[in-house]
């Protein structure tokens, strides 16, 4: 199935909605929430297009509202309050804080309103959750490794015990989302290509415009540097901008990963300006969000923990991601704690 298309116009329509403070369309069934930490990344903008698009499916009404920046916890705490008062029948929510969202989801379970949360599996301290939803990220920044460690190897053509090489980690906002994918490649590197050391790390706060302000320092102070890793794939192609800034080629001097699988990273992985991507199926996600929120207010039994596939992606597999044909159907899992060790044991 190809979404692009409808995602694209979907997003038209969202994005009108959120500056003008959220939706509630007119419909004979509930109306449930979505609500995202902001929509600077194209990851969060294509997870509400699924969702009104799921939405609109079943004719229910969504609101949609976000926060202007990921560090506001308090305005993302405000909108999952406003929820409730707006009376959503069901709240789904991505903290970026997740204990600065245990006031919000208090404040839910008094009011008698089923949470969910997604684009994470890790319980909250506090408060009742019904279902997360999201991929393993310990688990998926762990393949991504792998597949950097390939490529060095292939490049270098030795094998991928004795590679050598030097990769800067742009990380985002400190908590679990960023810890989790940080660990979980740093993992994946040790265990695949011992011999490739990071020689830096720093935060970038998830934004494309801060990752190229790290990465042409990083690139000036380590000019040796062979891959940038992004937390996300804004980070990533702040990253390949700064190096082409500098004259650098990504693909010939370096490689730069990153992870979402957002449309704009698509495209510059057809181009040759995005080495790869962990494709977490953003889209895909938010519908999945509506239907589970459709099972769980018909009265239907569903899982603490609901994990969605996460898959590499570049030139090879670029069109299989796009047309849907690498989703697979998502599976009851394990929780993942922020506790640097892999999601599930080996």
């Amino acid at each position: 199935m190809l979404y692009r298309l409808r995602a694209t116009l979907l997003t038209v329509l969202l994005v009108g909605c959120v500056l003008l403070g959220g939706c509630r369309k007119a419909g004979n069934g509930h109306t449930v929430a979505v609500i995202p930490p902001a929509l600077v990344s194209p990851f969060h903008v294509a997870l509400l297009a699924g969702a009104v698009e799921q939405a609109d499916a079943y004719d229910w009404g969504i609101i949609t509202r976000a926060p202007e920046r990921e560090t506001d916890f308090e305005a993302q705490v405000a909108i999952v309050e406003q929820a409730v008062q707006q009376g959503a029948d069901a709240i789904s929510v991505n903290p970026v804080n997740a204990d600065a969202m245990i006031v919000g989801v208090r404040v839910a379970n008094q009011a008698g309103v089923p949470v969910l949360m997604h684009n994470l599996i890790t319980p909250v301290a506090e408060g009742e959750v019904v279902e997360y939803i999201g991929y393993d990220q310990w688990g998926g920044a762990a393949k991504l490794a792998r597949y950097v460690c390939g490529a060095l190897a292939e490049n270098a053509g030795v094998e991928m015990a004795d590679v050598q090489g030097n990769v800067f980690i742009l990380t985002g906002i400190p908590g679990f989302h960023a810890n989790r994918r940080t660990g979980g490649f740093r993992y994946g590197l040790a265990n695949n290509c011992p011999n490739v050391e990071v020689v830096g790390e720093q935060t970038a706060e998830w934004e494309r415009e801060k990752a190229l302000q790290v990465a042409t320092i990083a690139l000036q102070q380590h000019p040796e540097i062979d891959v940038f890793y992004g937390n996300s794939d804004e980070m990533a192609i702040g990253a390949a901008l700064a190096a082409e800034q500098l004259g650098l080629e990504v693909g010939e001097d370096l490689l730069v990963v990153g992870i979402d699988g957002n449309d704009v990273t698509l495209d510059l992985i057809r181009q040759g300006t995005i080495t790869a991507t962990l494709g977490v199926y953003p889209q895909l996600m938010g519908m999945v969000i509506v239907q589970q929120m459709n099972k769980l207010l018909n009265g239907e039994d569903i899982p603490y923990i609901l994990v969605t596939p996460s898959d590499v992606i570049d030139v090879n597999n670029l069109d299989a991601y796009i047309a849907g044909d690498t989703w697979t159907t998502p599976v009851e899992g394990v929780p993942e704690f922020d506790n640097g060790a892999p999601t599930v044991p080996e």
